[in-house]
């Protein structure tokens, strides 16, 4: 058995993963087992920093990540990213474990990764990487903690700047340890880009895409906040949608149009929603970038609601050709934003692109997310009751009012 390198394809200045490799329907416990996922990410170049979060390099370092699964089985497959890597990157050991308190695994459920029969990997520059099935059972909601450790220097490692969960790193090879000795907190993702579940029981996977709204910046770490996060939540609570996982790939700064803060929503679909084991669905909110960053970067940023619009339906598009069902959500409110992120020229391209997506036939159906959390009063403004603060991105309130706007019978 070889390696499952994800080979990437050129599509615009960057390099994407098309396809899993391995991610066929076949295998499994039984005849309706297949691969799914039950975790991602979108990755990243390292070169970027967002806020104070910053990418870091590794060395003799045990990096030890938790995650929640949305999707049950018997077996787990990891997905390891060196896509924005220039050299090969060598990871001596990859564990994989449930989690008894945060950072610390539960006694007898600690499983070393392999990578075609060996402990450990090399992964090329620009490649993902597939391991082996895990035996380990899990259960929606479930959380996973992965420990990789890097006995060898790394450059800027591949990475997530928004995680939202803290993770650790510390010294030396302690992967296999319950419990990390003089450890530190990071609340970034590094090179882990997804989790897969062989799954009997999940049969639709939504893929929720955008940028550091479907993110879930502002909410609050490790809380569980994010609409993605309280969709789940809605969907295990109701008999008839308990089997749809979902997966979050939204990436803070991200615009749809141009590479900025990651590469530019139309150039990473393909990867982080057409590539994602078992998706059937997925929810698209992206484009207030494109609108607000010309502010800061000056007018030959500057976008029109036409090349917005064009822009949604080429996803659609694209979407409709692999038989993926989607959704598109309005643009939310961001008056008073990060001056000059606001103006009233992105107001008005604002308001143009959310009559069209109102009105429009390219997808299967329009979430409502801007009259979820608008003021009424100052429709142009989030409430204050779901703004975090700084006009752009909701609280914890404003997130689950996003996640109560989708009604739960799309995935019936």
């Amino acid at each position: 058995m070889g390696l499952d390198f994800i080979r990437p394809a050129k599509i615009g200045a960057f390099a994407f993963a098309l396809a899993a490799a391995g991610c066929d329907d076949g295998g499994g416990e039984g005849p309706d087992a297949r691969w799914v996922a039950a975790w991602a990410t979108s990755m990243m170049e390292p070169g970027e920093a967002i806020g104070e979060l910053k990418s870091r390099s590794f060395s003799d370092e045990t990096l030890r990540q938790t995650i929640t699964v949305t999707a049950s089985g018997d077996r787990v497959r990891l997905r390891l990213s060196n896509l924005f890597g220039s050299q090969p990157l060598e990871l001596a050991e990859v564990r994989v474990a449930k989690e008894l308190e945060p950072l610390v695994t539960a006694p007898d459920s600690d499983r070393q990764v392999q990578f075609a029969g060996r402990p450990g990997a090399t992964i090329p520059a620009a490649a993902e990487l597939l391991s082996d099935e895990v035996e380990i059972e899990v259960s929606e909601g479930e959380r996973l903690i992965v420990s990789i450790y890097a006995a060898k220097p790394s450059e800027l490692a591949t990475w997530h700047p928004l995680s939202l969960t803290t993770h650790a790193v510390a010294k030396g090879n302690q992967a296999a340890s319950q419990r990390l000795t003089d450890s530190s907190a990071l609340t970034s993702a590094f090179w882990l880009a997804g989790v897969d579940v062989e799954s009997a029981t999940n049969d639709k996977v939504v893929v929720t895409f955008g940028d550091s709204i479907t993110d879930g910046a502002s909410s609050t770490i490790d809380g569980g906040s994010t609409y993605p996060d309280r969709l789940f939540a809605r969907l295990q609570e109701d008999p008839q949608t308990r089997s749809v996982a979902v997966v979050n790939q939204g990436l803070g700064g991200n615009r749809l149009l141009r590479d900025s803060i990651g590469p530019s929503g139309l150039s990473r679909f393909e990867r982080d929603v057409l590539g994602t084991p078992g998706v059937t669905h997925t929810i698209v909110l992206i484009g207030i970038n494109d609108i607000g960053m010309p502010g800061f970067a000056g007018p030959s940023e500057q976008v029109t609601a036409d090349e917005l619009i064009d822009g949604l339906e080429t996803l659609a598009d694209e979407a409709k050709a692999n038989g993926v069902k989607t959704f598109v959500g309005t643009i939310m409110p961001f008056e008073a934003a990060f001056p000059p992120y606001y103006t009233i020229e992105g107001e008005e391209i604002r308001q143009a692109v959310n009559a069209w997506i109102r009105d429009n036939e390219a997808y299967d159906g329009v979430i409502d997310f801007e009259a979820a959390v608008r003021d009424p009063e100052h429709p142009t403004r989030i409430l204050a009751a779901f703004d975090s603060g700084d006009h752009l991105h909701p609280n914890d309130a404003g997130y689950q009012a996003m996640a109560d706007a989708v009604p739960l019978s799309l995935f019936e």
